[in-house]
């Protein structure tokens, strides 16, 4: 009787741990094996105008919000199921952020933020609203659809 009292928690211990393994392992009916259901991502920046400091601070904000989202996995333009290209052009005093979104090599959407210089960081954080908006509302869908 005494061993089994010794070995009770040992056993609920062991089962424990036996279903974390369980539960951390990919879903093996998968094609892909992904242990994540995140949207791949790809991005690159293109300057129309000339590249100016103003431009490049924009782009650096706006990579720098992209690069901090963790709902998404950000990866080479090969790998990715979205790809989006960001054209920053600037005028005299305003500023256009253009986004060409791309879902497996297929024009998906296409969205244009403007404004002033002085609002320079405002315009990245609509823009970065935006692009999280599309990608994220379209894969959801797809993953509903899947189920």
């Amino acid at each position: 009787m005494d061993l089994k009292r010794r070995l009770f928690p040992i056993a609920i211990a062991l089962t424990l741990v036996a279903m974390v393994f369980i539960s951390w392992t990919p879903n093996w009916e998968s094609a892909e094996f992904l242990r994540s259901a995140k949207p791949y991502v790809a991005f690159d920046y293109r300057f129309e105008s000339e590249q100016t400091q103003v431009l490049q601070d924009v782009a650096d904000d706006i990579h720098n919000r992209l690069d901090v989202r963790h709902e998404w996995h950000n990866v080479d333009a090969d790998q990715a199921q979205y790809d989006v290209l960001i054209q920053l052009r600037q005028t005299e005093q305003s500023i256009q952020l253009e986004a060409s979104i791309n879902k497996n090599d297929k024009p998906f959407d296409h969205v244009i933020v403007r404004g002033q210089s002085e609002v320079k960081h405002e315009l990245s954080e609509r823009l970065v609203k935006l692009l999280t908006n599309s990608i994220e509302t379209e894969h959801q869908t797809e993953n509903s659809s899947q189920d």
